[in-house]
């Protein structure tokens, strides 16, 4: 088929289906989308909460947990050790399915029956002391993270995998001993850098490759001993950056604020896609026909509208996975093959319209199944009944306009602002209750705080042991409505890295730590812009450029579609104009 303009049936906005996206569909058998690219991942997203967190009771053990759900939530919650053992038996909550009425109505009193994981997490199964992680496998000694994978000894991340001894990060991979970082790949001892690659004792960096011992700079190539982009023999370089203060909080506050100034001087690549062909987005690593794609780092081949990724195949909106093959509309399917609108089923082969299943195949609206097969509602069935019966209830769900739809955001057992949708598609709450989504209200902490933030030694090397047994107050003191905890605590792992980073202690709890980073991040979405090259110079005058460009004295003609949206301060340039004055 060739392309065709649909109107979404949730913003009302015109968004197109190409010919191979038909394509797709016909291969999986799934009807052809009703809603927009970005109204599809915004329903997806309401299925994740990243950064709310509840004290109650295991329904099962009884003990003492924090998890994502709060003590008076519907469904029975176990801890993670808990709802990953024996003890319980999620086929004894199977029923028939009644075609007398709708499958989402069924599969929503199924979720309200099945017991809930505290946090997704596999501690105590795949993972070692990671039980305050969320979307984490495979792990070691991991504390309050969100989506990663085979990480050691690693604080306050997001989107951090293959990596060991790293804290405050953001989409930071294959790396080791990392401090307050977005974007990177294979670096080794850096801190306050974003979009470095392949580079070692960096501060404060920005578009960096093959870079050691640069402090301050941007858009460099194999550099050693640089500050702000100037070249220093080695003793020099030690004499200039003991003057920066690094060490001291003073000192960085300055200095950041001087690079964030200094980095807009340059003109930075429209897209990030090393080794790419036929693809859109934003940070793409080695992708092949991969189209409105964001934050894969690593290979990803015929694939669209895939949000963080470690890898995939021949997939479609997949959000938060890795390895993910055949599959569309879930969320974090990973190493699966042929899910199809789920959330959270890992290694699973053709699972459907399914939450939190685990190492199964042909599963149908079902819940917390683990190693099992051809069931429907948690329900066992033969092979030849599990066909026959699914195959009627998918024609049932087409008759009520349910098949080819994901979850409706009423499944979701999260509030809007609980979500990870918030943070990709703020609103205000009047504005969320406005369009019928649920807001929960903060709840009141009450924390007898025994450190002010000004009172923190300027210098790690000031600060004693016993900074653990502190309740520090967060900056923000709950007025900067990021979900300030208002205070925060130290942790022993903390502190050893903070000395081995050799950076102060942080004055903002993890929650507005997260958000400054997050402030930093591009959006999933895509602009039409015009390369900023003017010429001889960027067309605003900022940047001079060093070198003629093919296009000579006159502006460049190249237009191109970019997450870096119009209006903002950034010199945007075409891959040529960039390759001419940085590669």
């Amino acid at each position: 088929m060739s392309s065709e303009i649909k109107v979404c049936q949730n913003c009302h906005k015109d968004f197109t289906i190409e010919s191979e996206d038909f394509d797709f569909y016909k291969k999986i058998d799934v009807p052809y989308p009703t809603w927009c690219p970005e109204c599809r991942l915004k329903r997806r997203l309401r299925f994740r909460n990243e950064r709310t967190f509840y004290r109650r009771k295991c329904d099962l053990c009884r003990k003492d947990m924090i998890g994502m759900y709060p003590p008076d939530t519907e469904f029975p919650v176990y801890c993670v050790r808990c709802w990953w053992s024996d003890g319980w038996d999620p086929a004894s909550y199977g029923r028939d399915f009644d075609f007398s009425r709708p499958f989402f109505d069924q599969l929503q009193e199924l979720m309200n029956k099945v017991p809930a994981i505290s946090s997704m997490n596999d501690d105590g199964v795949g993972s070692v002391n990671c039980e305050y992680t969320y979307d984490w496998a495979f792990s070691k000694n991991c504390y309050l993270g969100a989506c990663g994978w085979y990480v050691e000894n690693g604080l306050y991340m997001y989107i951090v995998n293959h990596a060991k001894d790293i804290m405050d990060a953001w989409n930071v991979n294959n790396s080791e001993l990392m401090y307050e970082s977005i974007n990177c790949d294979k670096c080794y001892n850096c801190k306050y850098c974003e979009l470095c690659f392949d580079s070692n004792n960096c501060v404060f960096g920005f578009d960096l490759r093959g870079c050691s011992d640069c402090v301050l700079c941007v858009g460099l190539r194999n550099k050693r001993y640089c500050i702000l982009n100037r070249q220093y023999a080695k003793d020099e370089y030690e004499k200039e950056l003991a003057k920066l203060n690094l060490g001291s909080r003073a000192g960085i506050e300055a200095n950041k604020k001087m690079f964030s100034e200094f980095s807009l001087q340059f003109p930075r690549r429209y897209t990030h896609a090393p080794k790419t062909t036929n693809s859109s987005g934003f940070f793409l690593l080695e992708a092949k026909s991969a189209k409105q794609c964001f934050y894969c780092f690593s290979p990803i081949e015929n694939s669209s509208y895939i949000v963080i990724n470690d890898r995939a195949k021949d997939s479609y909106d997949c959000i938060y996975t890795g390895n993910p093959e055949l599959c569309y509309e879930s969320v974090t399917p990973d190493n699966s093959r042929g899910n199809k609108f789920t959330v959270f089923c890992w290694k699973c082969v053709d699972a459907e319209y399914s939450n939190n299943c685990h190492s199964c195949t042909n599963v149908f609206g079902s819940a917390g199944l683990k190693h099992a097969s051809y069931a429907i509602l948690n329900k066992k069935y033969s092979k030849e009944e599990f066909e026959t019966l699914r195959a009627k209830i998918a024609e049932h769900m087409k008759r009520t306009g349910e098949y080819g739809e994901f979850f409706p955001n009423k499944l979701s057992p999260f509030a809007y602002n609980e979500s990870a949708a918030l943070d990709w598609f703020p609103v205000s709450k009047d504005e969320a209750l406005r369009h019928g989504e649920r807001w929960k209200d903060d709840e009141k902490k009450n924390y007898a705080i025994t450190k002010k933030p000004a009172e923190l030694p300027d210098l790690i090397t000031e600060v004693q042991d016993d900074i653990v047994n502190e309740v520090i107050g967060c900056s923000h003191d709950g007025g900067c409505g990021e979900k300030c905890t208002a205070a925060f605590r130290i942790v022993p792992a903390e502190l050893q890295l903070y000395r081995r980073f050799g950076v102060p202690l942080p004055v903002l709890c993890p929650n507005c730590r997260y958000y400054a980073r997050f402030k930093r991040v591009n959006p999933p979405r895509l602009w039409k812009r015009s390369c900023d090259c003017g010429g001889p110079q960027s067309t605003s005058g900022v940047y001079k450029n060093t070198i003629p460009h093919s296009h000579g004295n006159t502006s460049c003609f190249a237009e191109f579609k970019t997450s870096y949206a119009p209006g903002r301060p950034e010199i945007v340039y075409c891959e040529g104009c960039y390759n001419a004055e940085v590669a």
